[in-house]
């Protein structure tokens, strides 16, 4: 067989490459379904675009998902989906946090979502799960004494994605395939110590 990209692996790379602008289908990967004239206003108020991840939200600190504030969207936004991904390399790329079906009139995504499939506070957003693990957010965790890179992305989308919390992160994605009207992205880095006791495994 020969060698490649698995799928999963190339709906990553999406994610890190994704912007606001129309990009080519690549097989497997979601893709942009149009360029809107109205603009994707959003942002991550805690975390700063190449800064450091604050340790409130990795695996030394809390642990607890980042705030999301929301200015403005283009038409005709259906929902709007968050998504965290490590992107420090091809072995250790993966989703740790798929939020979707948030309502577009959505102001501000708090900090700190509960770790259930359905977020009863956002009129009924749900959240993936990390394969083979629990729902919601999975605090970055590095191995201690690296550096890691991780993308925070959030998406406008045309519809509503009819889709079951729960589902695996890497499925959530791929169900927006041609629903993507416009995305923005920050990306930090986070490297622990090498001697901590993280809450949980490497991410």
């Amino acid at each position: 067989m020969a060698a490649g990209p698995s799928a999963s692996v190339q709906r990553r790379q999406f994610l890190a490459a994704a912007g606001t602008s129309a990009v080519a289908a690549v097989g497997g990967c979601v893709t942009v379904s149009r360029q809107s004239a109205s603009p994707l206003s959003a942002d991550l108020p805690a975390l700063d675009d190449g800064g450091r991840l604050p340790v409130r939200f990795s695996c030394d600190g809390d642990g607890v998902s980042p705030a999301v504030t929301l200015s403005s969207v283009p038409e005709p936004t259906a929902s709007v989906m968050v998504t965290a991904t490590v992107t420090s390399n091809i072995a250790n790329q993966s989703l740790l946090w798929t939020l979707w079906n948030v309502p577009p009139e959505t102001e501000r995504i708090p900090e700190d979502l509960p770790r259930e499939p359905t977020v009863g506070s956002l009129d009924g957003a749900r959240q993936g799960r990390v394969r083979l693990g629990e729902v919601g957010y999975r605090a970055p965790c590095p191995p201690p004494g690296e550096t890691y890179d991780y993308d925070f992305q959030i998406y406008a989308l045309d519809r509503r994605l009819d889709i079951d919390g729960g589902t695996t992160n890497e499925d959530a994605v791929e169900a927006t395939e041609g629903r993507v009207l416009a995305s923005t992205r920050t990306t930090v880095s986070y490297a622990r110590a090498g001697d901590v006791t993280p809450l949980e495994g490497p991410g």
